[in-house]
């Protein structure tokens, strides 16, 4: 019985659970977007199509991030592994934006922002500690 932890195992884990959570976010985000552009009067309009703009291209990203990472972890193959791990940084300037950057930002933003932040981050982590484990030369027979 292995005393050490499977890091593949658990980055499938997360990367399934942020593929559920990451649909919710980008509803909730579009949501509140519409609200903004409807409700809170903007005298520039190129913030509004500047922040639909970013949604779409953090949907874009997150979605090739997850699929790469899941597909890399699943093959075994670290170039895949780390194609997810270079996404991660757009996607977390993205949040990032979200969360401190915007016109304006609702309390919702703050909370599903931040949650966003700890996955992405906790992927990040298992991720390297996955591609380390996928290019470790295999033990010598005894």
């Amino acid at each position: 019985m292995p005393t050490v932890a499977n890091s593949s195992l658990t980055y499938e884990i997360l990367m399934y659970l942020n593929s559920f959570y990451f649909g919710i976010f980008a509803l909730s985000e579009l949501t509140m977007g519409i609200i903004k552009a409807i409700e809170i009067p903007s005298p520039n309009s190129g913030t509004t199509i500047t922040e639909f703009s970013l949604l779409i291209f953090l949907v874009a990203t997150e979605g090739g991030r997850v699929y790469l990472g899941r597909k890399g972890n699943l093959t075994g193959k670290g170039l895949l592994i780390l194609l997810g791990i270079a996404l991660t940084i757009p996607c977390v300037l993205a949040n990032l934006y979200f969360l401190f950057w915007q016109s304006c930002v609702f309390r919702l933003e703050v909370i599903l922002c931040s949650i966003e932040l700890v996955l992405l981050t906790s992927e990040l982590v298992i991720s390297v500690m996955c591609l380390i484990a996928v290019n470790r030369p295999p033990l010598p027979e005894e």
